[in-house]
C-alpha cells in the first residue's frame, strides 16, 4: 500500500511539473527591444559640401546614472521617472548616441574618417577633432515631448579645448507608443549633430583659409 501510494504521489509529481513547464513554454516575453538610428534628412536640408579629408572622433559620451540601465526611462508631470520593464535598449545607451552622432556628422560634414571612441594606435593621430558628449537629460513620454540637455567639447588635434557648448533640444513625439518616442529620440540626435556639424565646418573653413 505504501508502495502504491509514492508511486501514485510521484505521477501525480511528474504531471503537475509537466504542466508547469508546459505553461511557462506557452507564455511569451513581453520585452521590446530598441536601438537608436540615424534620422532621414529633413525636408530641404541641403547636402554638406564634403570634406573628405577632416577626421573627428565622437566620445566619450556620458550619461547620468538614472539612464544608465537597459530599461527605457520616461520622465512625466512633476519630473516623475518612470523605469519600463518591458521596453529596453538593446545596447548600452551611451553607445547608441555616439553611433548615432558619428553616422549623423559624417552625413553633415561630408566625410567617412568618423571613429567612435575608444579607438587606439594610428586612429588617434588622423583625427583633427574630438567631440565629447556630456548629457544631462535624455528623456521624454509617447505622445509628449522628448527634451535632450547636453554639453559638449569640441577638441582640436593638439588637445586644446576650441568650443564648450550647451545644448537643449525639445522633440515632439508624434504618437503614443514606444517606438514614437525613439524616433522622436532620434530626431533629436539629428538636430544636435547638425549643431556639432556646423562648428566643425566653420572651424575647417577657418583652417583652409589660412593655408
Amino acid at each position: 500500500m505504501i508502495r502504491h501510494h509514492a508511486s501514485r504521489a510521484a505521477a501525480l509529481l511528474f504531471t503537475a511539473g509537466a504542466l508547469a513547464l508546459a505553461g511557462c513554454a506557452g507564455v511569451a516575453d513581453p520585452t521590446r527591444y530598441y536601438v537608436l538610428s540615424s534620422a532621414p534628412a529633413a525636408p530641404g536640408d541641403s547636402a554638406p559640401t564634403a570634406i573628405s579629408t577632416t577626421g573627428v572622433g565622437i566620445g566619450p559620451v556620458l550619461v547620468p546614472g538614472y539612464l544608465n540601465r537597459t530599461q527605457i526611462v520616461t520622465r512625466g508631470a512633476n519630473d516623475v521617472v518612470e523605469i519600463s520593464t518591458y521596453h529596453r535598449w538593446a545596447e548600452p545607451l551611451e553607445s547608441g548616441i555616439a553611433q548615432v552622432l558619428a553616422d549623423d556628422l559624417a552625413m553633415q560634414i561630408g566625410t567617412e574618417r568618423i571613429a567612435v571612441f575608444p579607438w587606439r594606435g594610428r586612429i588617434a593621430h588622423a583625427l583633427d577633432y574630438q567631440v565629447v558628449v556630456v548629457v544631462l537629460r535624455f528623456e521624454g513620454a509617447p505622445g509628449h515631448r522628448v527634451t535632450l540637455d547636453a554639453r559638449w567639447r569640441l577638441v582640436g588635434r593638439d588637445g586644446q579645448e576650441l568650443a564648450l557648448k550647451r545644448s537643449t533640444i525639445d522633440e515632439p513625439v508624434a504618437g503614443d507608443g514606444y517606438q514614437s518616442l525613439v524616433l522622436a529620440m532620434n530626431r533629436v540626435l539629428g538636430t544636435l549633430a547638425r549643431e556639432i556639424a556646423a562648428e566643425i565646418r566653420s572651424r575647417a573653413d577657418a583652417r583652409a583659409s589660412r593655408r
